[in-house]
Formats: structure tokens, sequence, C-alpha cells
């Protein structure tokens, strides 16, 4: 079988290294054409399906010798199989949305749902939420027929039980960005974000901190291309094959960062890890030991804690983009931007460990003493639940607890 991607421009994609998981070949190319030449390119190829994305989703529509109603109705077209010399066209961003939003249990039937943004996956969207039994408002900025401003989005905000950013507000390298102030709505639920990098938007990152269901497109990306392979291969895909795809994918591009109590375990931990997958271990307190060129101890009672939490912060702020294993300090987690950069392409774990297990240490000038690990757990044990990913227990054997993050994260054996 062979089959590609046309757009223009491509730059880096996934596609080559999702479809070859999923069908177990290297059967898949990328071609990027000018505009000129994609009427040429349908008389010429001689590849059995290909994916398109942008610029010409629509454009391709004319080409096609048949479209599948769903397609046609969204108005683009994202997966085309040519067969027996002809060519259908289908829209598979529609179905890896419906499949996302469902595989992480966010439920749409009888919910009001805002749309950011009036573009060709806002389309794909709204076809999503229809199938799913929710209604919509779409939120654009130009004004267009059949949307809302965002004045009226929060005039009617007490309305909405779920917000999907269908807009590139967010994406690296303006992650920084969100679309919109989630402490604006009152009732919501949960947040969708179609942008696949980074893996966490900052969106997605304060819909985590406050409790809310969200998830992120990289697994749109990815169910989308399984949906695909479905058409081209005529026959059904495994669904579970999902997370280990997403897994194998991220092995080299997403870090694992353990967060929890001094004396929880998570040096031990972080070194077992890194042992067994060959990642880089980063220990955040020993790199910033090394650059202030003393303990975290005299750092304090020379500079204070505000000081030694700045450095803090700055290395945190280095580590958005590692496959490392990173150890925190256990007050990371006093900075929300601290961990909004290690959750933005990381998967946390919280090591939670029972206080009668916690002990004080000299080293450390916060937790010296029983009291103060106690008064210390008491403070920090909200934000630890609301900044993990996965809360992991460490009362019995240390290989169990290693092996659980393993497992998490599609590394075990």
């Amino acid at each position: 079988m062979k089959l590609g991607l046309i757009g223009n421009p491509l730059g880096h994609s996934w596609s080559p290294e999702i479809h070859a998981f999923f069908l177990k070949e290297e059967c898949y190319t990328l071609h990027e054409i000018p505009e000129e030449e994609v009427e040429s390119f349908f008389r010429t190829t001689d590849l059995d399906g290909f994916n398109v994305t942008i610029p010409y989703k629509q454009k391709v529509i004319p080409l096609l010798d048949e479209v599948d109603p769903a397609a046609q109705k969204i108005g683009a077209v994202n997966t085309v199989v040519h067969r027996d010399g002809k060519f259908k066209g289908y829209n598979t961003d529609y179905e890896g949305f419906v499949e996302m939003v469902r595989g992480n249990g966010i439920e749409v039937n009888g919910k009001h749902v805002a749309v950011l943004g009036d573009g060709g996956v806002s389309k794909a969207v709204t076809a999503g939420i229809e199938t799913l039994g929710g209604t919509y408002d779409v939120v654009g900025i130009l004004g267009n027929p059949g949307t809302i401003t965002y004045e009226e989005l929060f005039e009617k905000q007490a309305s909405y039980s779920i917000i999907v950013n269908a807009t590139p507000v967010g994406m690296t390298p303006k992650e920084n960005a969100a679309p919109v102030d989630l402490d604006k709505f009152e009732h919501l639920e949960a947040v969708v974000d179609v942008i696949a990098n980074p893996l966490c938007t900052k969106l997605c990152f304060e819909a985590k901190r406050r409790g809310l269901k969200h998830c992120g497109g990289f697994e749109m990306l990815v169910r989308q291309a399984l949906a695909a392979d479905r058409y081209f291969t005529g026959h059904a895909m495994d669904d579970t094959a999902v997370k280990p795809c997403m897994d194998y994918l991220l092995k080299d591009r997403r870090s694992i960062v353990l967060i929890g109590m001094p004396t929880s375990g998570k040096s031990t931990i972080a070194a077992m890890i890194a042992a067994k997958t060959g990642r880089p271990l980063i220990e955040m307190d020993e790199v910033i030991e090394s650059r202030l060129g003393t303990t975290i101890a005299e750092c304090f009672k020379e500079h204070g804690e505000a000081y030694f939490r700045e450095v803090e912060a700055q290395l945190a702020s280095e580590l958005t983009a590692t496959n490392a294993v990173i150890s925190c300090g256990g007050g990371v987690v006093k900075n929300p931007e601290n961990m909004r950069s290690l959750s933005m392409n990381g998967l946390v774990f919280w090591i939670d460990r029972d206080i009668d297990l916690l002990f004080g240490t000299s080293s450390r000038p916060l937790s010296q003493s029983k009291e103060d690990i106690t008064r210390l757990y008491e403070e920090r044990k909200g934000l630890y639940q609301a900044y993990a990913d996965v809360r992991v227990e460490n009362n019995g054997a240390i290989e169990d607890v290693v092996n659980e993050i393993l497992s998490a994260t599609g590394d075990a054996a």
C-alpha cells in the first residue's frame, strides 16, 4: 500500500510515524506541492490514498469523484481513498474529535458548547458536537454569519458547560497565550483544545488546575489517523492501539515529572526510571545547588526563600521540551507557572507517601522536623492533587511504584 500527505507547507509532520505504527509498514510519504500542481497531482498519483492538510482541505473537493456525506456537510476533506481510478473524500478530523471526547469521558449530550474559532477545524468540531448530542455557539472575531462575538460569549458564559478551542491561540511558539480566561465561566465542566503542540496548552493547564476534564489535540491527531487507516485499508482498526501509539511517539518528546513531599522517594524512583528507560535524569534541587554554588539550606539562610524560588522558576521554564525524568523539589508546586512549564510536554506523577513514613531532614530548610512535615503536607496536598496527571502511592515496594509509572507512560517492558 502506498499512502501520503499533501499540503503546503508541511514542515514537521507526525503522520509517517503514526501510520507506520498502525499499519506496521513504512508506506507513507510527504508531498509538499504548490496550489497550481494539485490538479495534476490527482491525475498522476499512484498513491492508494492520501491525507490532505492546509490549505487544500476545501480545494480538493471539486477534484473528487465522491464525497462522504459527513465531509460534504463539513465542507472539508482530509482523507482521500484512490481505488479503481476513482477518488473518494472523507473527513476524519471530525471522527478523531468525536472519539477523543468519548475516550476522555467528556459528556456532550444535552450540553451547550462554546467553540472558539470559525475556521475549517471548527466545522469538524461542530459536526462532532451534533453527533454527540450537544448544542453550540461558534465564536469568531470577524463577525462572519452564524458566529457570535467574544463579548457575546462572556455575556452568555453561564450557559456553557464545555469550551473547545479550535483556534491556533496557544500553539508553539506562542504557548504562553490562551484564547479565553476560564475564570469568566461559572459552570464549566470540560475543556477541549485541538492544538497538538504543546501537548498541554495553557488553556488545558488552566482547566487541569481547576479540576476540569480536559484533553488536547495530539490525541485527536492520532485518532483521526486511525480513522483514515480504516478507510485506506477497508477494514476495522483496533481502537486500543491509540494509547500505545501516543506513548511510542512521545517516548522521546515527553518528560516524566515527579512531584511530592520531601522524603517521599522521588529521587530514588526517578533514578530507577532513568536507568530502566535510558532517559536523562534531572534532579531539580541538585541543578539549582550547582547554579547557586551552595546548598539550598544556605541559600535560604543568606538570600531567603523568594530568591530560591526565582531560580527554581527559571529552571522549570527551561524544562518545557525534554524527554528527561525530572525529580522536583517539594515546593515546586507553590508557583503555578512552574507547573505549567513542567506540564507543557510532561506527564506529572504525584508520589504520595503516608505522612507517618515521611521524616524531617536538615538539608531541607522547610521540612526539618515532623511538625514541619505535617504542616507542609496539609498545605501542599491540594496542589499536588491539582497538578498531577497520575497519583501514585509509595507506601510499599518501590519497584511497584516504578512499574506503575512505566506502565502509565508506555515504557514498561
